[in-house]
């Protein structure tokens, strides 16, 4: 297969009444409509049925074959306890409230098919005749749930509504009031991701503890984070049926609405330990598709012509986060000089030459691959582009002012704190994630080069994030810096004001900044939520939004709550052997993930050779 053209990036989506209306203007504000518009009742949950390869396809009785790097017999299906989640099954397990076309920035319906928003309430219209896969139809009851378990986890609806303020006021309508003025793409943008997961038994019981002002338990002293749900009772085309250690098995779910658009009987996810067994599975048709796999060069073109590769911008990448509680990167200074030797440039290079980009201005605002010579992510920044610190890398001198202003010497050729104590740490990442493992070992050389000791830790996926990051188990790790979310404010929430930011980073609420551009200007007290609950509400397309982000972005820039290295475009692929697949220009194959949603509607189809 040879090397297909790197996706140059899209226009930022703008926070406007639409999500597809793009920074160059508006762009067919009515396609929205016109989507949700579809027929519901075909089962179809995408206007574009019409072209389906599947029509009158014959059922075939073989199974898709996947992959899934966790545990087989460890995984679990609450998806409020990240620790040994099942990602990928959950994507065909349950469905989601809306999906999202990557490519044309356009929402899509899922459990709910239509919203109507003004400035203090939102209608949501629930799609009819989904089943749980327990028997019992979703209606909004169950949509209501979930959107008050999100306010209640911390999510960001919880600020622009309240729990009590969210109803169900029939069978199939879901009413939130808005307690704040928000734009359809701060709404929209809220619930992207979630999904129709939270049956009666057992988050009922849950929610009403959360109600009666609990800390949300179950009678068993389950809690929302901690609960962990082994068959699951789910909403999505496929149903749990059986795993062992080595595989899960999903069985077609014949009463959902989709079920008419899937040949084929099973889907089946089988544990590869790293991205090197799943190259050598797909190279070998042990395996039908992988939803994100990261192939460089070298073993991508190796692959046969069978194998289809789809390529996703998801507003998605990777930076280097510090426990900000540390003796050493609580230090503003520290931080900086880590930013001025890391050469970002080199890692995207090193870690994926078809799929990186590095992060041009680290300020926390996606849309760092070119477009048209330009990139998009410094629009926000307008004129005051060249005020923000680029932290170019490799610069060795201006690290080595920063360290020693800190307090540090240098001695014997590695920098030591006031205490004689060496400035070193390990960068901790999932040893089978080969793109951050080569990202690593390129930043561990460049900061070893200037006399940091550090060091690469290889760490396996469960206990990377259940014991290192979630588990308070870290210095300084490889973790993301973005939200998939194009639109600024969620990267500034997640890097500044969210639960992320207070458990993980140890970020503090209130920081002291200098003004936009001036470094060595007098320092005022910042507080991140003030400023972000101003730009959830601002009038979009405003000079006061543009002032908004542009102090969000210096935050980020000048105090780095975390570093951003780079953007990635996320890879996916599907074997065509034994299926017929739409190729990667069908913006159905631009959501979350091919390999999962177009089965959905009757674009992954089983082969009847």
């Amino acid at each position: 297969m040879g090397d297909s053209s790197l996706p140059t990036g899209k226009e930022p989506v703008r926070l406007n009444r639409r999500r597809l209306l793009q920074a160059a203007g508006a762009a067919g504000v009515g396609s929205i409509a016109g989507c949700i518009g579809g027929d519901q009742d075909s089962g179809n949950g995408n206007s574009s049925s019409d072209s389906t390869p599947s029509d009158d396809a014959d059922f075939v009785d073989q199974p898709f074959v996947s992959v899934e790097t966790l545990a087989i017999d460890q995984m679990h299906f609450n998806s409020y306890n990240q620790d040994n989640f099942a990602y990928s099954p959950g994507y065909l397990v349950f469905d989601e409230l809306i999906y999202y076309q990557a490519d044309v920035s356009e929402y899509q319906p899922g459990i709910v098919t239509d919203w109507e928003i003004t400035d203090d309430l939102v209608t949501l219209t629930v799609r009819e005749g989904v089943p749980w896969h327990g028997g019992e139809e979703v209606t909004a009851e169950d949509v209501a749930r979930k959107l008050k378990l999100g306010v209640y986890d911390g999510g960001t609806m919880g600020r622009f509504t309240s729990a009590e303020s969210i109803e169900a006021t029939d069978e199939y309508t879901v009413e939130v009031g808005l307690e704040v003025p928000v734009s359809e793409e701060i709404f929209l943008s809220s619930l992207k991701g979630d999904s129709m997961d939270v049956p009666e038994d057992p988050y009922q019981e849950i929610l009403e503890d959360f109600e009666d002002g609990g800390d949300g338990v179950t009678s068993n002293g389950e809690g929302l984070a901690d609960l962990t749900i082994d068959e699951p009772n789910g909403t999505g085309p496929f149903k749990y049926a059986d795993r062992n250690e080595q595989e899960l098995v999903l069985e077609r779910t014949e009463e959902h609405p989709d079920a008419e658009n899937i040949n084929f009987p099973e889907y089946r996810f089988r544990y590869f330990e790293n991205n090197q067994a799943q190259w050598q599975a797909l190279q070998t048709g042990e395996v039908d598709g992988v939803a994100i796999l990261h192939v460089p060069p070298e073993i991508h073109d190796g692959f046969p012509d069978e194998v289809k590769e789809y390529q996703i911008t998801p507003n998605w990448g990777a930076g280097v986060i510090f426990d900000h509680e540390h003796k050493h990167f609580g230090q503003r200074e520290v931080r900086q000089a880590i930013a001025h030797v890391i050469d970002r440039e080199d890692v995207a290079t090193s870690s994926g030459p078809r799929t990186k980009a590095p992060v041009d201005i680290p300020t926390g605002i996606p849309g760092n691959f070119e477009v048209d010579d330009e990139i998009p992510a410094n629009d926000w920044l307008g004129d005051r582009v060249d005020e923000y610190e680029t932290y170019e890398g490799q610069n060795t001198d201006r690290a080595a002012d920063l360290l020693e202003s800190a307090g540090f010497q240098k001695d014997g050729g590695t920098w030591h704190d006031s205490d004689g104590n060496p400035l070193q740490f390990p960068i901790k990442a999932p040893g089978g994630w080969t793109d951050y493992v080569d990202a690593c070992q390129v930043m561990v050389q460049h900061l070893s080069d200037f006399g940091i000791e550090a060091e690469f830790v290889a760490r396996d996926e469960a206990a990377f994030f259940g014991e290192d990051v979630y588990g308070d188990g870290f210095d300084v790790a490889m973790f993301q810096w973005t939200t998939a979310q194009a639109y600024p404010y969620f990267n500034f929430e997640f890097m500044l004001d969210s639960p992320d930011q207070t458990d993980v980073f140890k970020y503090p609420d209130e920081i002291e900044l200098p003004p936009v551009g001036e470094p060595d200007g007098a320092e005022e007290p910042f507080v991140s939520a003030d400023e972000l609950e101003d730009l959830l509400t601002v009038e979009t397309g405003s000079d006061e939004e543009a002032e908004l982000v542009q102090r969000l972005a210096w935050a980020v820039n000048y105090d780095l709550p975390v570093l951003p290295i780079q953007e990635t475009v996320d890879q996916s692929f599907v074997r065509t052997d034994n299926w017929d697949v739409v190729g990667p220009d069908d913006s159905d194959a631009q959501v979350d993930w091919p390999m999962t949603y177009l089965p959905r509607v009757g674009k992954l189809t089983a082969k009847s050779e």
